[in-house]
């Protein structure tokens, strides 16, 4: 959504919240051991781009690849 946002495109509001179209979201804590499940397998952010440079070891360890 953010992207799309930054991109110029408008977010598609879900509900209304105070009149105003809304999308609400449910947080997720983020830790080492659902990054995989929360990021990647949602499609939130590819293993390609999450395991650049500095991070491969650390993807390498959490059994996240390309």
């Amino acid at each position: 959504m953010a992207v799309g946002f930054l991109s110029g495109q408008a977010p598609k509001g879900e509900t209304t919240l105070f009149n105003t179209p809304s999308q609400l979201f449910k947080p997720a804590v983020i830790t080492a051991k659902n990054l995989k499940a929360e990021v990647v397998d949602k499609g939130f952010a590819s293993a390609k781009d999450l395991c650049t440079d500095r991070y491969a070891d650390g993807c390498k360890k959490l059994g996240i690849t390309n």
